[in-house]
C-alpha cells in the first residue's frame, strides 16, 4: 500500500472518530507529555545542533481550562535532563526548569495549535533565565470520553539571552477531569 493510501486512510478513520475530549467552555484538562529537540540552530554562532550531537528528554506536566467551546488557557511545568552525552562528574544532569503559560484551539478536530511563552529561571544546568516563544501543532487521538494520545511537533524560539530556533517531537496525554 503506497504511503498516500496510508495517510488517506488515517485521515478517514481520524475523521469519522466521534470527537471524545474535545474541550467545551469550562472543561479542565490534566496533560503530561515527553519530548526531544531534533534540532537546534543557534542563529548567533550559526550552527545547529542534532538529537547526534545532544539529546534531552523532556517532560511536561500542566493543567488547562477551556475558556470557550476549543479554546483553552494553561500552565505546563517542564523539566529538561540530559541523556547523552555524559557530562563531567559534578555536572547536574537536570539542565531546564521552565513555566509555560499557554492559550490552545483545537481548530478542527483532531488538530490542535497552541502558542507557549516559555520562562526558564534555570537553563544550561544552572540557575540562568531563558525566555522562549513556541508554536505547537499537532494531533490528539481519542481514547476515551476524558482521555486523549497526542502526537505534535513545537518550534521552540529562544530570544531571551541566547537566540536559537529548533524543532522538538512531542507525544503526551490528556485528561479530563
Amino acid at each position: 500500500m503506497s504511503l498516500v493510501a496510508c495517510l488517506l486512510a488515517l485521515l478517514s478513520a481520524l475523521l469519522s472518530t466521534p470527537a471524545y475530549a474535545t474541550g467545551e467552555q469550562g472543561d479542565v484538562i490534566q496533560t503530561d507529555a515527553v519530548g526531544s529537540s531534533l534540532v537546534t540552530y543557534d542563529l548567533d554562532a550559526k550552527t545547529a545542533k542534532t538529537v547526534r550531537d545532544v539529546f534531552n528528554v523532556s517532560e511536561f506536566v500542566g493543567l488547562h481550562g477551556y475558556v470557550v467551546d476549543r479554546v483553552r488557557v494553561g500552565m505546563n511545568l517542564q523539566f529538561t535532563e540530559r541523556v547523552w552525552p555524559a557530562l563531567p562528574p559534578g555536572k547536574s544532569r537536570f539542565k531546564r526548569f521552565a513555566l509555560l503559560p499557554q492559550v490552545g484551539w483545537n481548530f478542527c478536530d483532531p488538530a490542535f495549535v497552541a502558542l507557549v511563552f516559555g520562562i526558564a529561571p534555570r537553563t544550561d544546568g544552572r540557575q540562568h533565565l531563558n525566555l522562549t516563544l513556541q508554536g505547537v501543532l499537532g494531533i490528539g487521538f481519542p481514547l476515551s470520553r476524558r482521555v486523549r494520545l497526542s502526537v505534535a511537533g513545537e518550534v521552540p524560539w529562544t530570544y531571551y539571552d541566547k537566540h536559537t530556533l529548533g524543532f522538538t517531537a512531542l507525544t503526551g496525554i490528556s485528561v479530563r477531569l
